[in-house]
């Protein structure tokens, strides 16, 4: 299986504020976007996306494009989350790629181990999302056929949730608080 990543790092970072998110340090000497990419690619990522948008955007796209990804700019990330995610699977959808985790960069702990089981338990599902104590949590790991519904997504009241509440999607529990960790405020941001 081919797979890629719609990664999410268009926000404004308002709540930590005003910071790019994917250009925070992770650790390690690593940004939340070295690292998703680091983890994904222990995997075998076959294709990243990085949806970016103002205010950040240039700094952003250029980071991605050193570390090897393909950059989509969301002019207006205002409008919502599922604005990016309309953009992202709009240009995930012209690879040769079967499923794509479906990543908020403000999610950057999760281990490979994870991605591993959820790629595993896929099966005939058109999605699997990681889940912590019963919480669904990210990256969901998405196949082609939810593609063309994500991309028409941007302007659904619940946005991507609106397409995968309706879809086969297997919840799998997983041992990976990295899942259930986002990172909004200067607290969240110590816990990395």
């Amino acid at each position: 299986m081919r797979k890629g990543a719609v990664i999410l790092a268009a926000g404004a970072g308002m709540r930590l504020g005003g910071v790019a998110k994917a250009l925070l340090n992770a650790g390690g000497g690593r940004t939340f976007l070295s690292q998703i990419l680091a983890t994904a690619r222990e995997v075998g990522l076959d294709r990243a996306i990085v949806v970016v948008g103002p205010p950040f955007g240039e700094q952003v796209a250029a980071h991605a494009v050193d570390l090897g990804a393909e950059v989509v700019i969301n002019p207006q990330p205002e409008r919502g989350m599922a604005s990016s995610v309309a953009l992202g699977f709009a240009a995930i959808a012209g690879t040769a790629c079967d499923a794509a985790w479906l990543w908020p960069v403000d999610h950057p702990d999760v281990a490979a181990v994870t991605l591993r089981e959820l790629e595993r338990q896929l099966g005939k599902h058109s999605a699997v999302r990681p889940t912590v104590g019963g919480r669904g949590g990210h990256p969901p790991l998405i196949t082609r056929e939810l593609w063309p519904q994500l991309a028409a997504c941007g302007d659904a009241p619940q946005g991507a949730r609106s397409v995968l509440v309706e879809s086969d999607m297997l919840d799998v529990e997983v041992n990976d608080d990295g899942c259930v960790r986002d990172v909004d405020t200067a607290i969240d941001l110590e816990k990395v």
